[in-house]
């Protein structure tokens, strides 16, 4: 193998095209990101979306074929981060079900963290994939669930969906410790109680 800085393996060629590509839908996201607060989706055309990310048209379809594609890549983002951070805490035995307000304040960190992509989302109208998504990752961990999994996970998922949109739509947004405190005493309480 050679020193010189020129040469470039096949590997590290891969790890760039790799990393370029990330970097490409990343400034692709975000454009469209922007443009939505500026406008509606219906009025954002490809080439407003290349000119504020500055990539290619080339580059855009090779990453992406459609605006709904970014905003399905966007969703998937945000309930990757949601799960990544909610990782330590999902075990049965030490996580959540040991300290369940943790929990519950580290999902609400990470929903107020990311509610201008998630507002975008709303206002995209793309509010039935963050719920397809929520449910699909709260069903994956559970090999084989009963008609009866499948229905307490859609509820929750749906419970969790609408407390996080009705929170980030709110003109008084209620704090982090606030909402923790209002879901962990939903959380003890059956819901035949008031």
């Amino acid at each position: 193998m050679s020193d010189d800085p020129l040469f470039i393996t096949d590997a590290a060629k891969h790890y760039s095209n790799k990393e370029t590509n990330r970097l490409t839908r990343e400034a692709i996201c975000t454009a469209l990101v922007l443009l939505l607060k500026e406008q509606p989706i219906e009025k954002i055309t490809i080439t407003d979306i290349v000119k504020r990310a500055g990539v290619s048209r080339t580059a855009y379809y090779s990453n992406y074929s459609s605006k709904q594609e970014i905003l399905i890549d966007l969703v998937h983002a945000l309930i990757f981060q949601i799960n990544h951070k909610l990782l330590p805490y999902t075990n049965e035995r030490t996580g959540k079900a040991k300290d369940p307000e943790k929990f519950i304040k580290v999902l609400f960190e990470i929903i107020y963290e990311q509610r201008d992509i998630y507002k975008t989302l709303l206002e995209a109208n793309f509010n039935y994939i963050i719920l397809d998504c929520l449910n699909d990752i709260m069903l994956a961990p559970v090999p084989n669930p009963s008609d009866e999994n499948k229905y307490r996970i859609y509820f929750n998922a749906g419970a969790l969906y609408n407390v996080f949109t009705k929170w980030i739509q709110s003109d008084s947004l209620k704090t982090i410790d606030d909402m923790t405190k209002i879901c962990l005493k939903i959380y003890h309480t059956p819901m035949s109680q008031e």
